[in-house]
């Protein structure tokens, strides 16, 4: 028997990375469709590692009373009327003074660019928005899952370090301070950050006889 092996690389599902993408979204319609591409993750085989964690964020969501609820939880802390208690941008944690759509955005926005995504004329949010970050990951994920090629692996994982990781724990801090009751958006980042946090590192897999 022969062994050889060659490097691959293992990341979060990008369904889930899509999944929380759409859950980090503003509930314009109110969770239970921010939510359903969660739900609909959770039916799947490559959901039994996250079940716990789901089943705690979908639980939450059901505890908001109404639409209303949902969309002030979300403004409050991502938003802001006077002030962003938790901003969810990358420019504001990488930037002298918090400056919002920075340098980091310019540049997360060249990336996308560099994989032909332009986000919608009428997205008013920095390109470096949490949500964008995510979707552009569970993208590249995908295309890791469909091709196996290790570029689109290393390509996750060097944005993810960049223009995520750098910045994702002062977030959580920000979000775990004022998040109130249902505190369902402090467990979902909580959520998101244990998934980033899933490593992507190389492991040896055995190929041939």
């Amino acid at each position: 028997m022969v062994n050889d092996s060659t490097k691959t690389m293992k990341l979060p599902p990008s369904g889930l990375l899509e999944a929380l993408s759409r859950a980090f979204t503003y509930p314009w319609n109110g969770l239970a469709e921010t939510l359903e591409p969660l739900k609909a993750f959770a039916g799947t085989p490559q959901a039994a590692a996250y079940s716990h964690a789901i089943e705690g964020v979908l639980a939450l969501g059901e505890q908001f009373p109404d639409r209303t609820a949902e969309q002030l939880a979300y403004t409050r802390l991502f938003i802001g009327s006077f002030k962003m208690e938790a901003p969810p941008y990358a420019s504001f944690y990488l930037e002298e003074n918090h400056t919002l759509n920075g340098n980091a955005a310019a540049e997360v926005e060249s990336v996308f660019a560099q994989f032909g995504i332009q986000l919608d004329a009428d997205e008013k949010a920095p390109a470096d928005h949490l949500r964008y970050l995510l979707a552009f990951l569970g993208l590249v994920a995908a295309r890791f899952e469909e091709t196996g090629e290790l570029a689109f692996a290393e390509t996750y994982v060097d944005f993810r370090d960049e223009y995520i990781m750098t910045w994702i724990d002062q977030f959580q801090v920000l979000v775990e301070r004022y998040a109130e009751e249902p505190r369902y958006y402090a467990v979902l980042v909580g959520f998101i950050v244990n998934v980033l946090r899933e490593d992507g590192a190389p492991e040896d897999a055995p190929k041939g006889d």
